[in-house]
């Protein structure tokens, strides 16, 4: 029995809610469009609209919808149409709302500006019905209009203006200049008397041609191309003219050639200025003259130079293979072997340090030219210093490329050098601190660590002075001191110690089998070393006199004919008394 009434509610529920489904939400849409409706003055859809007309005083303005929802202007001329400017204005049209109906039956349209209208719509649509929306007078209370259809006698009063449907065949007119795929275009040119322009897009690069021959800044072809295909036409000149002599559009200042990789040509030439409107312009393939604004003037304005790649050199820092820095004073070759290790090979064979070889080629990436030295057939690289320059940067990349820049003299202020690509005509200039930045010294590029062992081998510390052995030890993972008394030791001593061992880095290195005496070396301050246990010694810093300056040591490693010279903030953690050891 209870399943029974369980089935039965179940039932009921179910019945309510196709009911609900089919009978009560459609009656409810139905009730909210027949709301909208209601409320429109004129219910419809923009795709059921064939054809309209505005028509105001004696002109009229006619546009078709096209099988592919396009706009074309069919009256009082043939063009394309704006697209967004008439979708926008019969959006206008199909949001106008009903305020109120202010006369059924009007015996007088005149003083509602009805009689004689000078400003109508007519809407024509694809079933067949055709509507003309008549505009009157703007109400006395404002921010309404008076409104009536043709043929029909109510007289509505609605919230809009004529301003808002008051266009003019230039506002339906298509204005733009040229419609194509910016990512297609891959040559640019522009003819000139003086400065003419080529960039040509190879291989993914643009690359500027003619005067110059360099690699061109890919954003600024990039905005130079958004900036011709954004622009539109401003004013509409003469639809066929009879000559184009009046417009200096016979013989043109400066003609812009775009072509795609379909072999397409998009060319529009620029003619005379009209005085306080803009300058006169056609496109190859059609007869009108138009008028372009001054940014689209000044657009066409610029130079080879405009488009130099302003970014010193462009590469992936992974892909370098060697760094090659000649100056007057000495030439240093670096070497990957691998990943971030690199050795040194000129002027001395030894470890570079990676870390500033990573600083080196970061430094590298982000320098920028300052300025480009356009070349004539006067200039002469020996008048910059290039022919026989005295500092050369370059790299070798892993596939056996070439990147390399000639710097030659400074200018008269002594704040810029000028440079130069190989392969490259043009010079340039960049700041002295960025030129300072990439010629590191053979010291500073280096490896300059005194040690390299594992920290976890070590297990034994001897600290010798003139007075006092110290001897640590590790058991586990404790350290405690056994000489020259048995204690424990501060937390992490001994682990500060092996890492300032290991960060330990020299200033210079003089490589000599004789000590000069001021050293203190024959006799050290006092020794550090590092063991793996008690007999196998992993490796040892002996520690002269400081020097007059009071800022770096003397100091020497076993075994190593030479002396270094160590900045005073790499020795002082070390501990020389039983104090420095005592837990406090």
């Amino acid at each position: 029995m209870k399943f029974k009434g369980t089935a039965g509610m179940m039932t009921i529920f179910l019945g309510l809610v196709v009911y609900y489904f089919f009978v009560d939400l459609p009656t409810e849409k139905k009730k909210v469009k027949e709301k909208e409706i209601a409320g429109k003055v004129l219910y419809f859809k923009i795709a059921d609209i064939e054809e309209f007309s505005l028509i105001k005083n004696e002109e009229t303005i006619t546009l078709q919808q096209t099988k592919d929802s396009t706009w074309r202007i069919s009256q009082p001329l043939k063009a394309a149409g704006d697209n967004p400017e008439t979708e926008s204005f019969l959006s206008e049209i199909e949001n106008l709302e009903k305020f109120r109906v202010v006369e059924k039956n009007p015996k007088d349209l005149t003083q509602y500006g009805l009689q004689n209208p000078t400003f109508k719509i007519h809407l024509k649509f694809k079933e067949g019905r055709e509507k003309t929306l008549i505009f009157g007078h703007d109400s006395p209370m404002g921010g309404k209009i008076y409104l009536k259809f043709k043929n029909e006698p109510k007289v509505l009063l609605a919230a809009t203006s004529k301003t808002r449907f008051d266009k003019s065949v230039y506002d339906f007119r298509d204005k733009t200049i040229f419609n194509f795929s910016s990512g297609a275009i891959n040559q640019i040119q522009i003819k000139r008397e003086k400065h003419p322009l080529n960039l040509t897009q190879e291989k993914g690069e643009w690359w500027v041609s003619g005067d110059i021959k360099a690699k061109a800044d890919k954003d600024e072809v990039s905005a130079f191309i958004q900036a011709i295909q954004f622009s539109r036409i401003k004013e509409f000149e003469s639809e066929n003219p009879d000559s184009l002599k009046l417009y200096g559009l016979d013989k043109p200042i400066t003609t812009l050639i775009l072509k795609n990789e379909n072999k397409e040509n998009y060319s529009i030439a620029l003619g005379n200025k009209k005085v306080g409107s803009g300058t006169f312009a056609k496109k190859e393939d059609a007869p009108g003259v138009f008028l372009v604004d001054t940014k689209f003037y000044d657009t066409l304005k610029k130079k080879d130079i405009d488009f130099l790649n302003k970014t010193l050199i462009e590469f992936e820092e992974k892909n370098v293979a060697e760094i090659n820095l000649h100056t007057g004073e000495e030439t240093i070759q670096a070497v990957r072997l691998e990943k971030d290790d690199w050795e040194i090979k000129k002027p001395k064979e030894t470890r570079a340090d990676a870390a500033t070889i990573r600083s080196l080629l970061f430094d590298l990436k982000e320098a920028k030219l300052t300025e480009f030295v356009q070349l004539s057939s006067l200039d002469s690289s020996d008048s910059f210093g290039l022919d026989k320059a005295q500092h050369t940067f370059s790299l070798t990349m892993i596939n056996g490329k070439l990147i390399k820049i000639r710097f030659g003299k400074s200018t008269l202020d002594g704040e810029k050098v000028f440079a130069q690509r190989n392969g490259e005509t043009t010079v340039f200039l960049l700041s002295k601190k960025t030129v300072q930045k990439l010629f590191r010294s053979f010291h500073e590029l280096r490896d300059k660590k005194l040690f390299k062992f594992k920290t976890d081998d070590v297990n034994k510390i001897v600290i010798e002075t003139q007075k006092t052995r110290f001897e640590v030890l590790k058991s586990g993972t404790n350290w405690s001191l056994l000489k020259p008394v048995e204690m424990e030791i501060k937390e992490f001593l001994a682990k500060d110690l092996l890492w300032t061992m290991k960060g330990m880095e020299f200033e210079s290195f003089a490589e000599t089998d004789i000590l000069p005496e001021s050293a203190g070396l024959t006799t050290p301050t006092y020794k550090i070393s590092v063991w793996k246990n008690s007999t196998d010694k992993i490796a040892e810093l002996q520690v002269g006199n400081i020097e007059k300056n009071g800022q770096q040591y003397f100091a020497q490693i076993e075994g190593k004919n030479g002396y270094y010279r160590i900045k005073k903030k790499y020795l002082d953690p070390i501990p020389l008394n039983l104090n420095r050891f005592k837990v406090q």
